[in-house]
């Protein structure tokens, strides 16, 4: 049996990877740092399997999959390094 890193994915699932893994080599923004943005917004994935997610090995929750999307549009968009809100944002 021949088993592909993609069995058992939905399309959506496949096309949703494949978006955030091209716009994460396109951003170059670096997997630590995507790493911890999408940590502080919610992600619940350690850095491994985050890495596995952008290189076709594991699928992640559907909800993980969208936190990495927004922490890539973000992190890539206006060069935060921090999640909007955090202590480093607040200046009172």
């Amino acid at each position: 049996m021949n088993a592909e890193p993609w069995d058992g994915w939905s399309i959506l699932e496949f096309d949703q990877r494949l978006q955030a893994a091209c716009r994460f080599q396109v951003e170059d923004i670096g997997l630590n740092r995507l790493w911890t943005y999408y940590f502080g917004i919610g992600g619940n994935a350690d850095e491994v399997a985050l890495e596995a997610y952008l290189h076709e090995l594991l699928t992640l929750a559907p909800g993980q999959m969208e936190l990495v999307d927004t922490a890539i549009r973000e992190l890539s968009s206006d060069d935060r390094t921090e999640p909007a809100g955090s202590s480093e944002e607040n200046t009172d």
